[in-house]
C-alpha cells in the first residue's frame, strides 16, 4: 500500500524507525520467551490469544494486536502485490490490506465464504485472511520448540514467536509485529 502524498519525508521516517524499534522489541520478546522455555518449567504468557485457523492449521495471536474479527467481504485488487496480499479493503471508512495467512503457508486456494478477516491495527490497517476463528486461549504455556514435536507448517513464515501448549495441543504463536508489517513488501 502506498504512503498518502501528505505524509512527509519526516512523519515517514519516524514511522519506519518505530517500526524498526518495535521489530527489534519483538525479537526480544521471542528471545527471552525461548530462554523462559529453556529454564526448566514451561512459564504462562500473560494474556489472550485469538486462535485462527488456516489452511488446515492453527496458530495463536495476541489479542492485543487485533481490533475485530469480520466476514470476508469484497476484496479490490493491487496490482504487482506479492502473492500474500489480496488487495486492499475498507474497514470502517480506512483502507485495509488484506493479507491471505494461506498463501504465506504456500497453500493455494480459493477462501470460502464463510471465511473471516481478522483486523489488526497498527501503523497502517491489515486484514489477515483466516479460515475460520476458533476461541480465545487464555495465558497459554510457552513450550522449548525442542520436545521432540516436528516442524510446523509456520516456521517458514518468519511470523513465528514460539510454540504454546493449549488444551488442544501445541500451537504457533505468531509475533504481531511480523504480522502487522507483512503488507510491506514481505
Amino acid at each position: 500500500m502506498v504512503d498518502s502524498p501528505s505524509m512527509t519525508a519526516e512523519a515517514q521516517a519516524r514511522r519506519a524507525s518505530v517500526q524498526k524499534r518495535l521489530a527489534l522489541l519483538e525479537e526480544e520478546v521471542v528471545r527471552l520467551r525461548r530462554e523462559l522455555a529453556t529454564l526448566g518449567e514451561a512459564q504462562r504468557l500473560p494474556g489472550l490469544f485469538l486462535t485462527v485457523e488456516v489452511a488446515g492449521t492453527t496458530a495463536l495471536l495476541p489479542v492485543e494486536a487485533v481490533v475485530e474479527v469480520v466476514r470476508l467481504v469484497a476484496i479490490e485488487p493491487l496490482p504487482a502485490a506479492q502473492p500474500h496480499v489480496l488487495g486492499t479493503m475498507l474497514y470502517r471508512g480506512t483502507p485495509a490490506v488484506v493479507v491471505d495467512l494461506a498463501a504465506m503457508l504456500r497453500v493455494r486456494r480459493e477462501p470460502d465464504l464463510d471465511a473471516h478477516l481478522v483486523i489488526c491495527s497498527g501503523p497502517r490497517t491489515v486484514a489477515l485472511l483466516v479460515d475460520r476463528v476458533r476461541d480465545l486461549v487464555e495465558s497459554p504455556l510457552l513450550v522449548d520448540g525442542g520436545e521432540g514435536d516436528a516442524p510446523t507448517s509456520w516456521d517458514g513464515t518468519g511470523l513465528m514467536a514460539g510454540l504454546c501448549r493449549t488444551p488442544e495441543g501445541i500451537r504457533p504463536l505468531l509475533r504481531a509485529s511480523a504480522v502487522l508489517a507483512i503488507s510491506e513488501g514481505s
